[in-house]
């Protein structure tokens, strides 16, 4: 078997795979061998079938199949030993590849390729600005009180007030007003605060434990992703539920907030000995701001990654592109919607190339041990804290435990994988923020999101 390239353009090229009948014999021979042991043709005994039979019934498709696998093998052996850096993967030439199953024993198949650009990426060249998202004051003043309300004292008050949460069982009626027939009936919850309509929230309000109030669920939470958490419903189901509810109250639950105090600043800050409310507020506008951090991140690293593409200037073998993403579509894509939209595949393939060569330069891999701690850590904020008082011991059993939770957590593949491109973005956009020009300015939320909204007008 023999492979060769001929270059049939500055990044395109042929590979031509002679294989003639010796390449193959041996293993079709064996092949056809095993298929007369197991042959199973009346009027013949188990392994007496006559061979030409077998061939008959058999050899082609076996010839087929086994050509197919060693002609592949030996293409990707041939790229890899003479280096040959492809983008996408070959494409059969059928134009130039002649094959008759029946009569041919020798067979030469043909493979178009496209060669990776070679380019330069000077990075630290790109000149972009990184915006600090800051949170007003009000803002500000609304997250402090969502940590009073976290860790303030809980209660079951007799009546509801606007601010509490109310639990009990939702069934939908229908247009009588009667319980609908084979209707939804669910145990769930809602914060008064959030019923969008006011009629409907006064009717909560000053109401008691076992009451009943029917409303519009529609109208009282129109996004229909809250009104899918409330139902217990998928968004397409709950967009569709407009029918009139009952709400039948079981209990009431209200937070009173916890006082502005050292207590409060150590619970929601352990270990960190903040003391005044000045220092407080300073901190909680920190991890305020970390919240918009990712927002930050994402809009920073979507405007460099477009320049640096513009700011490469390399060519793509476009006409071969634009056949293999009609192929790697599996033709559900047609040849015409690639060529209106070709602006934007290029765009992605060339960043492709960037990306590559970023992870090649600045060594942005995420290993297994990276994703583990990210699980680890998540963990040990939300289900391991550190007790007071901890023992060695106890430490040891909670460390344990967390490394077991974690390695059952990374067996789920689509979990992992969303693990592994958050950490991955994360070191993208820290690498591109040490090395390209970089200007920082500060926005407020509203600012940042003006801006965001102009840019995609």
């Amino acid at each position: 078997m023999k492979v060769t390239k001929e270059n049939t353009g500055d990044l395109t090229a042929v590979l031509t795979i002679n294989i003639n009948e010796g390449d193959y014999a041996p293993q079709l021979n064996e092949q056809l061998r095993t298929h007369r042991r197991k042959a199973n043709v009346p009027g013949f005994r188990p392994g007496q079938v006559p061979m030409g039979m077998i061939k008959k019934m058999y050899e082609i498709p076996v010839r087929a199949e086994i050509i197919e696998k060693s002609m592949t093998d030996a293409m990707y052996e041939f790229l890899d030993k003479e280096k040959v850096q492809i983008m996408g993967y070959p494409l059969a030439n059928d134009e130039k590849t002649k094959i008759d199953w029946e009569t041919q024993k020798d067979y030469t198949f043909y493979f178009d390729i496209a060669l990776q650009p070679e380019f330069e990426l000077n990075i630290d060249k790109i000149e972009e600005t990184y915006f600090n998202i800051v949170p007003s004051d009000d803002m500000l003043d609304k997250f402090i009180v969502d940590l009073q309300r976290r860790f303030g004292q809980f209660s079951s008050p007799e009546k509801v007030e606007l601010e509490d949460l109310v639990y009990g069982e939702i069934t939908e009626l229908d247009e009588e007003g009667n319980v609908k027939e084979g209707g939804l009936v669910s145990s769930t919850s809602l914060a008064v605060n959030m019923i969008d309509d006011k009629a409907i929230q006064s009717e909560f309000i000053g109401n008691v434990k076992d009451a009943e109030i029917v409303f519009n669920i529609s109208k009282a939470f129109p996004n229909e992703v809250d009104r899918a958490a409330m139902l217990r419903l998928d968004k397409e189901e709950a967009n569709e539920f407009n029918s009139n509810v009952r709400f039948h109250i079981s209990s009431i639950n209200r937070v009173a907030l916890h006082e502005l105090n050292e207590e409060l600043f150590e619970k929601a800050y352990k270990a960190e000995g903040i003391t005044t409310l000045e220092d407080f507020r300073k901190r909680a506008s920190k991890d305020l701001s970390e919240t918009y951090k990712r927002e930050s991140d994402r809009f920073f690293t979507n405007e460099a990654t477009q320049k640096l593409v513009k700011g490469c200037a390399f060519e793509l073998p476009d006409e071969f592109m634009k056949r293999w993403i009609v192929s790697n579509s599996q033709d559900k894509i047609s040849l015409e919607q690639v060529e209106s939209e070709y602006d934007m595949y290029r765009d992605s393939l060339k960043w492709q190339l960037i990306e590559t060569k970023l992870l090649e330069k600045f060594s942005l891999e995420i290993s297994k041990d990276e994703v583990k701690t990210y699980f680890k850590e998540a963990l040990l904020g939300n289900y391991f804290p550190v007790g007071e008082d901890e023992t060695e011991e106890e430490t040891k059993e909670r460390l344990d435990a967390m490394e077991n939770v974690a390695e059952n957590m990374m067996k789920n593949q689509d979990q992992t994988k969303q693990v592994y491109d958050y950490l991955f973005d994360q070191k993208l956009t820290k690498t591109l923020r040490d090395n390209l020009k970089v200007d920082e300015k500060s926005l407020t939320v509203e600012e940042f999101t003006k801006m965001v909204q102009d840019q995609t007008k």
